[in-house]
């Protein structure tokens, strides 16, 4: 006879918080197995380490076994991979459970239908990008990333002032939910079962292209908006990269990678102390929170980055096969895009890209016009000719 494995969903690890289909599938198997914390929700309940459940599940007596899960069976939840353990052994089924965001939200009285979801709990990563673009962001926090760890990094982005809720121990008899700023809870120790729940009204909009107009500039140089779309397009930047902007100047180029980058980080490089003053300025003005600025000369304080996903290059200060070196030495599949005005520059990039071996490597120019208004008439104002060189991508033969 085929054996049947019941992957439950427990909700908050309390009896109160577990579905009656739950209660009649806990009933009906001959066998339960889960972790000390969930354990106590059934008499036969065997305690198991975590990453042993799905071998000693298969080992277990009886036709039916039952594992139980924390929250629910389809929210950052182990069931997906015990589900796949378990299906050339049987036929595994999901009960559904209560989530966290379902059973915090209800608690603050709140909607959870706009927000942002996002796990940091055992991950890597930053929720500056989901909290810098959407007015409300919910979190799973824990391990080397917990509550009061997330709550500090907002604080140092510039978010100190942001309302954050707190959840710990939800639906245990230790439960503790708590109001405050990012600022204030990072002040609070707290453990490791706990979610957050961060209110940013003022979120700037990913979508909203960025115009040469929105940034203060004073007197200093500017990626032109053409060429910034063009150069993101041609830089196919994802959601969750890690960026590089080498020569950030005032941070125009930056904040458009830091909006296509919307769930990851952007580190801008910039040495100009002028340009550092503006590019924090715009960064605060259009709400860039997920921009890290790097104070520095390239490539040397390229050293201590993170390998990139993607890179672009406004200003190398003579040192740009060292910058795309190093580059591609941290990640060989890296993407880069380089801009230039003068023909030396575009010589000399174009040759360290093919020197170096990235592949894919393609030029541009772009020459762009603007109309302005003279009298009733409207006449063409030609910008700047740019050329745009890529490349890289994966692993050139």
């Amino acid at each position: 006879m085929a054996r049947t494995f019941y992957i439950i969903g427990a909700g908050m690890g309390a009896p109160d918080t577990l579905t009656g289909e739950a209660h009649r599938a806990l009933d009906e198997a001959d066998a339960v197995l889960a972790t000390a914390r969930l354990a106590t929700l059934d008499a036969k309940a065997i305690v198991c380490p975590f990453g042993e459940l799905a071998a000693r599940a298969m080992q277990a007596d009886g036709d039916t076994v039952a594992v139980l899960v924390s929250g629910d069976v389809g929210f950052f939840s182990a069931a997906a991979r015990l589900r796949e353990q378990f299906a050339p052994h049987g036929e595994a089924r999901l009960v559904c459970g209560l989530s966290s965001l379902q059973y915090f939200c209800a608690k603050l009285g709140v909607s959870y239908d706009d927000a942002c979801v996002r796990s940091l709990h055992g991950r890597a990563g930053s929720i500056l990008g989901a909290v810098s673009y959407h007015k409300k962001v919910f979190v799973l926090t824990g391990g080397a990333q917990n509550a009061q760890i997330v709550c500090r990094a907002l604080a140092d982005a510039g978010l100190g002032s942001l309302t954050v809720h707190l959840g710990e121990n939800l639906g245990m008899e230790t439960e503790r939910i708590a109001h405050g700023t990012a600022a204030e809870l990072a002040e609070q120790a707290c453990g490791d079962l706990a979610v957050l729940l961060v209110e940013h009204p003022d979120a700037a909009n990913a979508a909203e292209p960025l115009r040469d107009s929105m940034f203060t500039r004073a007197k200093m140089p500017m990626t032109k908006e053409e060429v910034r779309w063009t150069a993101c397009g041609r830089l196919a930047v994802q959601p969750r990269d890690t960026v590089w902007d080498v020569g950030a100047g005032t941070g125009a180029m930056t904040l458009e990678l830091a909006r296509r980058a919307c769930d990851g980080l952007v580190y801008a490089v910039e040495r100009s102390e002028e340009a550092l003053s503006l590019l924090e300025e715009n960064c605060r003005k259009l709400g860039g929170y997920n921009v890290q600025i790097i104070a520095g000369r390239a490539p040397e304080a390229l050293e201590i980055l993170p390998a990139p996903d993607c890179v672009f290059v406004g200003g190398s200060g003579g040192g740009m096969r060292r910058i795309l070196a190093l580059a591609k030495e941290k990640n060989p599949a890296v993407r880069v895009v380089v801009t230039a005005i003068a023909l030396e520059t575009l010589e000399e990039a174009r040759h360290a890209l093919i020197d170096l071996g990235f592949a894919n490597v393609e030029v541009s120019q772009l020459a762009a016009s603007r109309g302005k208004a003279v009298g009733p008439y409207t006449m063409m104002t030609a910008l700047n000719p740019v050329f745009i060189l890529s490349g890289g991508g994966q692993d050139a033969e």
